[in-house]
């Protein structure tokens, strides 16, 4: 039983993936305002932010903080371009990694592994936004199981971010990068 509950993060990935595919399915179906490319391409450039706030703070339980204020911030920047189609979120989002790197290059002063993450992730969120939708769909789910492989490997060397944390974006980054794929597949 005690091996059950030490699985919480798994279990909490798994309902984050039901409310993403219900969101998905509602957008897919036109009963929300935004495309599935700009609600969930900028979530990649948001994954690779969390990381790079927790290793700025150098304490890998405020991947959760982390994930909090980003979620926030994303959010923003969807209802304003949806109410004013303004800047794109998955710009916002690439932007705000930009200033969370120069953060963690102040705070750690070293270039670490996460500038390729930044760059990669930020380079995937920013793909979605100038794509057709579909396109932009399929690269979401790629960058979602992208990020699960970054996820992998650092809840393996257990830095960065929380090793819960890893264990919880992981099953989340691949539940939804299959949905996405599959929701490109279908149009």
């Amino acid at each position: 039983m005690s091996s059950l509950r030490a699985r919480w993060p798994s279990a909490l990935g798994l309902v984050s993936i039901a409310g993403a595919v219900f969101v998905l399915v509602l957008s897919t179906s036109g009963d929300l305002p935004l495309t599935p490319a700009v609600l969930f391409g900028p979530a990649i450039a948001t994954m690779a932010g969390i990381y790079l706030m927790a290793y700025a703070l150098g304490r890998p339980r405020t991947a959760w903080v982390a994930f909090v204020v980003l979620s926030v911030v994303v959010s923003v920047f969807q209802v304003l371009y949806q109410r004013s189609s303004g800047l794109h979120p998955a710009v916002g989002m690439s932007a705000v990694l930009v200033l969370l790197w120069v953060w963690v290059v102040l705070a750690r002063r070293e270039l670490p592994l996460q500038t390729v993450g930044m760059v990669f992730f930020g380079a995937l969120s920013l793909l979605c936004a100038f794509v057709e939708p579909r396109l932009g769909i399929a690269v979401a789910g790629a960058g979602f199981l992208f990020h699960g492989a970054w996820d992998a490997y650092h809840f393996a060397v257990d830095r960065v971010v929380d090793r819960r944390w890893s264990e919880y974006c992981g099953v989340v980054d691949l539940g939804i990068g299959v949905a996405l794929f599959v929701a490109a597949l279908v149009g």
